[in-house]
C-alpha cells in the first residue's frame, strides 16, 4: 500500500512538469478588412496553454477566433475569416513518416461577402508564412465536403506547385 501511495503521489507531483508551459505565440490570420472589401493578412499574437507543440499550435491558431478589444459599446465579433468560414489547419506525423500539412474544410462556408477562393487563398498564405524553410516543400492535403472538393482541389494543387518562398496571396 505504501508503494501504491508513493507512486500516485509521484505521478501527481510530476504532472505539472509534463504539461508544458503556457505563453504567447505569433501566427498569421486572414482578417476581415471591415468594409474595405480586402482581406488583410496580419501577424497576430495568441495565448497558448501548452507551448510544447510548436508548429501544431501555430497552425491551429491560424483559425482561432479574433475578437479585438474595443472601447465601443458594440463588439465587432470574430474578424478571422478562417475561423468564421470554418477552416482549420493541422500537422500530422508519425514514427518514420514525413510531416503532413492538413486543411480541414469539411464545413467551409464563405463568410463576410468575400469570394470563397479569396478566403481559401488568404488562409493558405497564412500557412505559407508560418512554415520554416525546411517545410516549404511539404505538400498540403485537405478534406472538404462534396460541393467544395473540386474547386478547392484546384487551389490546393496550385498552392503545392507554388514557390513558397514567394507570396501566394496578397502583398508582402
Amino acid at each position: 500500500m505504501k508503494i501504491f501511495i508513493a507512486a500516485v503521489l509521484g505521478l501527481w507531483m510530476a504532472a505539472p512538469v509534463t504539461g508544458g508551459e503556457s505563453g504567447l505565440l505569433r501566427t498569421y490570420q486572414p482578417l476581415d478588412g471591415c468594409g474595405s472589401g480586402e482581406i488583410s493578412i496580419e501577424r497576430v499574437t495568441c495565448f497558448v496553454w501548452n507551448m510544447d507543440s510548436g508548429l501544431v499550435n501555430v497552425l491551429h491558431h491560424i483559425s482561432a477566433e479574433n475578437v479585438p478589444p474595443t472601447f465601443s459599446e458594440k463588439t465587432s465579433g470574430d474578424l478571422n475569416l478562417a475561423s468564421t468560414s470554418h477552416l482549420s489547419f493541422d500537422s500530422q506525423s508519425g514514427p518514420g513518416m514525413p510531416l503532413k500539412l492538413v486543411m480541414n474544410a469539411d464545413e467551409f462556408v464563405a463568410y463576410g461577402g468575400y469570394h470563397r477562393e479569396a478566403i481559401l487563398k488568404a488562409s493558405m498564405e497564412c500557412v505559407r508564412r508560418v512554415l520554416s524553410t525546411k517545410l516549404l516543400k511539404t505538400p498540403l492535403t485537405f478534406t472538404a465536403s462534396a460541393e467544395n472538393k473540386e474547386w478547392m482541389g484546384k487551389i490546393v494543387d496550385e498552392f503545392n506547385r507554388h514557390d513558397r518562398s514567394k507570396v501566394f496571396y496578397g502583398e508582402q
